[in-house]
């Protein structure tokens, strides 16, 4: 339920940024997804089509834009894009320290790819009539 929880939570941040700007329709929210996330793109469209429903943002198209993971080594201070161990099966690889690509020490950490952020939302606003 990782993608539910996920989905509930873009729900409510898109609905208070929408209230907060008068909208009346949410059409499209613009996510970008780390990769170190583990969120299943399908699994978190499907969840955010249950979490939206009744407010303001159901029918809206969830964009998922993927982004790559980070890391840094605390070894000789390789800092950029990881990359995966095609040695190690892929149920397991998400769990295993990643190893640097330029000195193949485990010693790092993550540093990019472990959020989930909306970049934006497009909406319909309501006009204030001059009664």
């Amino acid at each position: 339920m990782h993608e539910f929880s996920a989905a509930c939570s873009i729900v409510d941040t898109a609905l208070a940024a929408a209230k907060s700007n008068n909208a009346t329709k949410v059409t499209v929210v613009n996510v970008e997804v780390g990769e170190f996330t583990f969120l299943v793109p399908e699994q978190l469209e499907f969840n955010f089509e249950i979490a939206s429903k009744g407010t303001i943002l159901e029918g809206a198209e969830l964009r998922l834009k993927k982004v790559k993971g980070e890391l840094k080594c605390n070894e000789c201070g390789f800092q950029g894009e990881s990359k995966v161990d095609t040695s190690i099966p892929p149920q397991i690889a998400a769990f295993a320290p990643m190893k640097c690509p330029k000195c193949r020490s485990s010693s790092t950490e993550l540093v990019g790819g472990t959020d989930f952020i909306i970049t934006n939302i497009e909406a319909e606003i309501q006009a204030h009539s001059a009664n």
